[in-house]
Order: structure tokens, then sequence, then C-alpha cells
């Protein structure tokens, strides 16, 4: 009975065995735990077609050759399946290194072919006797290999239970090894057929538990991970907060992966911080590695995840943390890039004695790293958005609370001139000028249209239009007794929304100027009258004591001459400034030729002392320059004269019209004196600045001559500057545009 039950649970594993090693290959022959499971399956179902054989030609009474084959195969497949069903074990447990497991089946090689000859040279047992092979009283050694193997696959089920993760694999090995253990007891009480039963069905247990493991439950989870996927990117990119995101992401992977511990650590300033941490110690948190330090920085910088199945066994850079050597076993580190750019990694870590992480866990992981970079990414510019949103805040609170506190009047309209924007003090501006039947501040058409009341109809596009031209002017505006300098810009120049106003209350200022005014007409008359009549005294003095007069007393009347001069200066020199600031130009084409020659003509007492070699040189073919000819002539004698004070006898003063640079007319005054200091020629065109270098003690003046000529080229909308080494010299560049440009 127990022989026939024994033929038919045989049977049937071989069938279910065969089918699960077929489909196993089928799946992925290259995997090494395959390999291994494959090697055990074919050794179970050559010592159990063995036993079927034996016990077939034991009731058929075969010939002695075939009752030897099936012994031997029996005997074969049990020796196989001892040495299988360890090195499978060690596999799924990465206990061995694989060098290690290969010198496993190499024992098993030598072993199997020792047995086999003995085998062969043994007799059979009786034809109605039990098919057991084995006579371990006869055969020590063999039943010390049995006892090395099947002991070391126990110690391992038991000392890396937790890192198989299947527990129905554990059951099955073990229980395959305590069938193995039946065959050992007293072959009276007839226990081989026992054995092979319980391994039988061992076996079938472990193949189903690894086809479940390795295709079974990949294929059931495979639907979810869209779902897990979809969950975690809501869950992460739902937050704003940085520091949320990356916990839930920590949270995410340890759930994810079963892992124990999870470690986030960020790039920034050419380091990686640990920013983020799940089940690890607290105190590490913001510790830093360099890029390449670690595996951490070595994922970082490579950008490529690593696998290692024993963090203290196959990593021998440094530590990424101080307790990773004594603590860590499976380790999976992946790169978190965004773009080109990698912006930190994530590292999920298993207990010494915790589960084994694969390639599948190494992909999900990189899945989970890639959502997790674009929910930092999206973190970091929610984060510079909210810091802008918040800056962008305060600037407009802050120019609100400006504008409305200001006293200037500030008005802005759209293209269709309606008011978007008044401060306060505009809205009571406005409110005096109201229209009354549109309710439309006539203020609205003085200052943008430039008249009191609204355009006529079809004029308003051609309004517009001069707007959009002139985009920013200023002017002076009078409201009842106010005086206002208005300054109007477009709120857009590329593409203009509107326009802003700006009313300065310059009614102060202008009472201000009158009188400046009303000082230097006084300033004109009531001191240079006395001033002229001083000098003639002077003169008539100097005859009357020409005869009388010694050597002190004409030196007393020269001092007195040259301040008398020197204060007439002054007083023409300020005139000559507010003149030009404040007078009308009087605009005439002139030949540049012709502004050389005057200007030569009033400066030859210079020329004819023949202290210094003077040059003029003018350009043929001069466009005409449109200007005050008055005024720009001036300017010019005043370039000169100061070129002879500043050139020693003996020097060169050279005078010179050709073409601008942007096609207007250039005069330049070129001298061979002292030269300007460097940190003084930015000052030269203030009022009454001089330089007091060595070399000018005998050069008097006043300070007034460089900002006369300024103030007459910026009228005429010329340029001025200077080009000066200290002891060679200075020249003085003037540029007018020509008639056409000067006149529009």
């Amino acid at each position: 009975m127990i022989d026939t039950l024994a033929i038919l649970i045989n049977g049937i594993t071989l069938s279910l065995a065969c089918g699960l090693l077929l489909i196993v290959l089928w799946h992925d022959m290259r995997k090494e735990q395959h390999q291994y499971f494959a090697v055990f399956l074919i050794m179970v179902m050559l010592w159990n077609g063995g036993a079927l054989m034996s016990q077939a030609f034991a009731l058929l009474n075969a010939d002695l050759w075939a009752r030897q084959l099936a012994a031997l195969m029996m005997e074969l497949g049990f020796s196989g399946a001892s040495v299988a069903v360890f090195a499978l074990t060690a596999a799924l447990a990465r206990a061995q290194t694989r060098s290690f497991r290969l010198l496993a089946f190499v024992s098993l090689v030598v072993v199997l072919i020792y047995r086999a000859a003995i085998s062969l040279g043994a007799g059979l047992p009786d034809s109605g006797s039990s098919p057991s092979p084995f006579n371990f009283q006869e055969q020590p050694l063999l039943l010390a290999f049995y006892l090395i193997f099947d002991g070391a696959t126990l110690y391992l089920i038991w000392r890396h239970r937790r890192k198989i993760r299947a527990q129905e694999i554990v059951t099955g090995v073990g229980l395959f090894v305590v069938g193995q253990s039946v065959s050992f007891l007293n072959p009276d009480l007839r226990p081989y057929a026992l054995s092979i039963v319980i391994s039988s069905i061992a076996a079938l247990v472990t193949s189903f538990a690894i086809l479940k493991l390795e295709i079974l439950n990949p294929l059931a989870e495979r639907m979810s991970q869209v779902e897990t996927i979809h969950r975690v990117s809501l869950a992460m990119t739902s937050q704003i907060s940085l520091a949320t995101v990356l916990e839930q992401i920590a949270t995410q992977a340890a759930e994810w992966l079963r892992a124990e511990a999870v470690g986030i650590w960020l790039y920034d300033k050419g380091q990686l911080e640990l920013t983020t941490v799940h089940n690890l110690p607290e105190e590490y948190l913001h510790r830093q590695l360099a890029l390449g330090q670690g595996v951490i920085g070595t994922v970082t910088q490579a950008r490529q995840s690593m696998h290692l199945e024993d963090y203290g066994r196959d990593w021998g850079g440094a530590p990424d943390l101080p307790v990773a050597r004594e603590t860590f076993g499976s380790v999976i580190a992946a790169p978190l890039t965004y773009g080109q750019a990698a912006i930190g990694a994530l590292m999920v870590i298993a207990a010494r004695d915790g589960r084994l992480f694969d390639k599948d866990d190494v992909h999900l992981l990189e899945l989970l790293g890639a959502q997790a970079a674009v929910a930092i990414a999206n973190s970091h510019l929610f984060e510079e958005q909210r810091e802008l949103a918040e800056a962008l805040e305060f600037s407009r609170s802050q120019l609100e609370t400006v504008l409305k506190s200001t006293q200037n009047p500030v008005i802005a309209v759209n293209r269709k001139l309606d008011v978007i924007f008044a401060n306060p003090a505009a809205h009571a501006l406005m409110a005096r000028e109201l229209e009354a039947d549109n309710r439309q501040p006539k203020l609205v058409y003085r200052l943008f249209l430039g008249q009191p009341q609204p355009p006529a109809e079809g004029n308003t596009q051609s309004i517009l239009d001069t707007l959009h031209r002139r985009k920013d002017f200023k002017f002076e505006l009078d409201v009842e007794d106010t005086v206002y300098l208005c300054y109007v810009t477009a709120l857009r120049h590329e593409d203009t929304d509107g326009w802003v106003a700006i009313l300065n209350d310059i009614t102060q200022l202008k009472e201000l100027d009158r009188l400046k005014n009303e000082m230097v007409r006084m300033t004109s008359h009531d001191l240079k009258n006395p001033l002229q009549a001083a000098m003639v005294n002077l003169d008539l003095l100097r005859d009357d004591l020409q005869a009388s007069a010694d050597e002190e007393m004409t030196h007393t009347l020269d001092v007195i001459e040259r301040q008398l001069l020197r204060m007439n200066r002054i007083i023409r020199g300020i005139l000559d400034l507010e003149r030009a600031r404040t007078g009308q130009l009087k605009i005439e084409s002139i030949e540049p030729s012709r502004l050389v020659e005057e200007t030569v003509d009033e400066l030859r007492h210079f020329v004819d002392e023949g202290k210094v070699r003077f040059e003029v040189d003018v350009a043929p073919d001069l466009p005409p320059t449109a200007c005050d000819a008055d005024q720009i002539k001036r300017a010019l004698v005043n370039l000169v004269e100061n070129a002879f004070k500043f050139t020693p006898a003996g020097g060169c003063v050279r005078f010179t019209a050709s073409a601008g640079k942007h096609g207007g007319v250039c005069f330049a005054v070129e001298d061979s004196g002292v030269g300007i200091p460097a940190e003084a020629q930015p000052r030269v065109f203030d009022r009454f600045f001089r330089v007091n270098q060595a070399g000018t003690e005998h050069v008097s003046g006043s300070g007034l001559g460089l900002s006369l000529v300024k103030t007459i080229v910026d009228n005429h909308k010329g340029a001025i500057w200077l080009e000066s080494t200290p002891g060679e010299g200075t020249t003085f560049y003037v540029e007018l545009p020509a008639g056409e440009a000067a006149e529009s």
C-alpha cells in the first residue's frame, strides 16, 4: 500500500515539478537562483525517477543492469539534491559568494563520481525489499557528507529567514531536509518510501513558492504599481512645502520596498546634505558628503543607481553614515535627476538580517526616484514662486504706500484714456476739474492730449498716435495757482498698455527761480556799473600818477586792476551762464568754417603774441550746423582761450573741425599743456571747480568757463568730452548735430 501511494505521489510531483521547471526557465534562465532551482528540480526528478523505476523493476523482476541503473539514478539524485538545495538556499539568502556555491557543485561532482563507482560495484537488494540505496553503517563518509550539507541548509534557512522573501520557500526547503533525513532511520522501519514522499511534496511546495515569488507576484503587482505610482505622484506633487514632499517620498519608498530605513540627500553648493531620514537617527540630519564620497556621492556623480547585497561586505569606500558598515544590509541608492542635472540621491536600507533587494526593486526605486525628482523640482519652483510672489506683493505694497503718501499727484490711464489709478493727491486735484457731462476729469486731457477738452470726433486716433511716438516727455502745467512739472511715460515701451503722469509741484521752485533772476539782474546792473566806474577811475589815477609813481605804487595799482578784472570776469561768467540756461536760442544754419574763422579772429591777440604755436585745420565738405552762432562761438572761444592759458611758451594749440561720429560736426581743441589728472576729469564741467596742480599757479579764472561751455552744448543737443594725459596735454571735443538733425 505504501509503495503504491509513493508511486502515485511521485508521478504527480514529477509532472508538476517538470512543468514548473519549464515555466521558471522560460521566464528568466539567466538569473542565478533560477539556475540553482533548475539543478535542484533535476536532481529531485532524478531521485524520484530512479525510485519509480526501482519499484517497477522490482515488481517486474527486471534484469540486473536495469535495477542497477535505477539504483544509481536514486543515489545520484539523492546526493545531488542535498548539494543543490544548499546552493539554492545560499543563492536565495545571498549568504555565500558565487565562487563558494560553484565550489559546492564541484564537490558534488566528485562525490557523485565516487558514489557511482561504489554503487556499480555493490550488489542489489532483494527484489521484495524497499528500494533503499544506502547503508550508512558501511559508508560513514557519505553520511558525514549528507549531514554537512543538510545541516548547512538548515542553518542558512534559520539564519537568513528574513532575507528569503517567501516563507513558503523556508517551509519547503526545511521540509525537504527533513524528508531526506528520514532516509537515515533504521532500514527495517521501511522509511525510504516515506522519505521520497515527504521530499517530493517539499520540492513541489518550494517550486510553487518560487513560481509565485518570481512570476505570479510580480504579475499581480504590475496592475497595482501604476495605481501606486499615480497615488504617490498625487501625494507628492500636491504638497508645496519641500520638507513635506521629502517626508512623503521617504515614507512611500519604505512602504513600497519594505525597507527598514530611508535617507534623502539633496545637492547644493557642491555638497550633498542629508535632509530627510526615515527610521534613521535624527542626529545624522544635515550631514554632508562630497561628490564621489560614499555610495550617495558616487551615485550622484555618476547619475547611475547602485545595488549592494551587503553594504559592509560589498562597499569598500567611505561610509555614508557612521553606523553604515555595522547596521546596513542590502542597500539601493538611486540618483534624483531633473533634466540633465543631479539634484540629489535616494537610499533605501535593509537591516543586516533583513530582506534582500533585487533588480526589480532597483527598477521600482528608479521609478520612484524619477517621480521624486519631479516633485522636488516642483517644490523648488513652488518655493521660488512663493518667494517671488511675496517679494512682488511687498514691492507692490511699498509702491502703493509711497504713491498714496506722496503729495505729488500720480495718474495712470489705459489706451482709451480711462483712469486706472490715481493716488489721493491726484483724486483731490481731479475733483476740481471734473467734466460735467461724462465725469471724465479735464486734467486727463490736459496731461495726455495737451488740450483742455476732449478731442473732436475722429481726432482721437491721431492724438493717440502722437502719444505712441513720444512715449516719454515732460512739460509745465498750470492748474489754478499751482505750477506742476509733469513727467509722462508709457506703461510699456514695446506694446503700450497706457500712460502714467507724475506731477511735481514746482511753484516754490519757480518763485525761487524768479528771485534768482532778479538777483542776477541786480548783479548785472547794480554791481557791474560801479565796477566799470572803479576801473575808469583807476585808469585816471594811473595817468595822474604816471610821472610821480614809484615802483611800489605801480605794483599796488596793478594788483587793484587785476582784482577788478577778475571780479568783472566772474560777473560776466555768471551772466553768460544764466543767459545760456534760460535764454532762447536763435537758431540759424551756419558753416563750420565760419565758426572757426570768427573764433580765431576773437582770439587774435593770443595768436599775435607768438608764445604758443597755433594751428587751424578745417576739413572740406562739412555739412552746415543749425545753432545759435553767438553761443557756440562763445563756447569755442572759452575752449581755445583755456588751451592758450594752460600751454607753456613754446607749446602748440591745435583747433580743428571734422566730421563727427554720428553725422554731425566735431570741433576739437588740442593743447600740449600740463594736462588734467584722471581723478579731476569727471568734475571739470562743474561750476566753480578749478584743478590745483603744479604749473597752473599763474592762471586765473572763476571756474565757470567749462560749465558755460557744457550748458551751451547741451542746449544744442550736442556732446562734449575730453581726453587728457598729465604732462602731455588735453583735447576737448564738441560735436554738434548737422543742420537737418538740429532743426528736427
